[in-house]
């Protein structure tokens, strides 16, 4: 008969759990704080690195405008010296909006990479608890036998030795166990 009741010792168990999850969380916490804090301020400097991109853009596109109009004013005709200004403008124009838009993809990798943290934690935390529920069963379930087994004796019957599960813990106390109510026996 295949026993499958995880919590046997409730409050060994989950106290011990909450215990060790509580001591990871909280590391946890700090870490994602800490990073989180780093982060804003990386991103606030980022954005504002943004805002003085995108003003000078705009500075530069109308300072360009104004040199176009003066020159349709006075016959239409770019100099050799205006053209070469308004082509390194552009190209200027280019690379200073790839930075832009490399500022803001950065932004957004800095909010995907927190909250992926968050959702590790999360999913950590559940599968931790699992985990910890599982490790104590194996320490309660010997112990809970066991129990009843000295309550047997102490009743004045015979205790009905079975041999542990395979990944239980406390295998070879139980061994020494059942070999000492044995020798018991063949003494009594």
């Amino acid at each position: 008969m295949k026993r499958k009741r995880f919590l046997i010792d409730t409050t060994f168990q989950l106290k011990t759990t909450f215990r060790i999850l509580g001591i990871i969380i909280i590391a946890f916490i700090l870490i994602i704080a800490v990073t989180g804090i780093i982060s804003m301020d990386n991103n606030r400097k980022i954005s504002a690195a943004i805002a003085d991109l995108d003003r000078s853009m705009e500075k530069d596109r109308k300072t360009i405008e104004t040199l176009m109009a003066s020159a349709s004013m006075t016959g239409g005709t770019l100099t050799p010296g205006q053209e070469r200004i308004i082509k390194n403008h552009l190209e200027t124009m280019a690379l200073m909006q790839a930075n832009s838009d490399q500022l803001r993809s950065i932004l957004g990798m800095n909010r995907v990479l927190l909250s992926v943290m968050i959702a590790t934690v999360i999913v950590l935390a559940f599968v931790l608890f699992a985990y910890l529920i599982i490790l104590t069963h194996r320490i309660s379930g010997p112990l809970y036998v066991l129990s009843r087994h000295m309550r047997d004796i102490m009743d004045g019957n015979e205790p009905d030795i079975r041999e542990l599960r395979k990944n239980d813990e406390f295998q070879e106390f139980y061994h020494q166990f059942v070999a000492f109510l044995d020798g018991k026996e063949r003494r009594g």
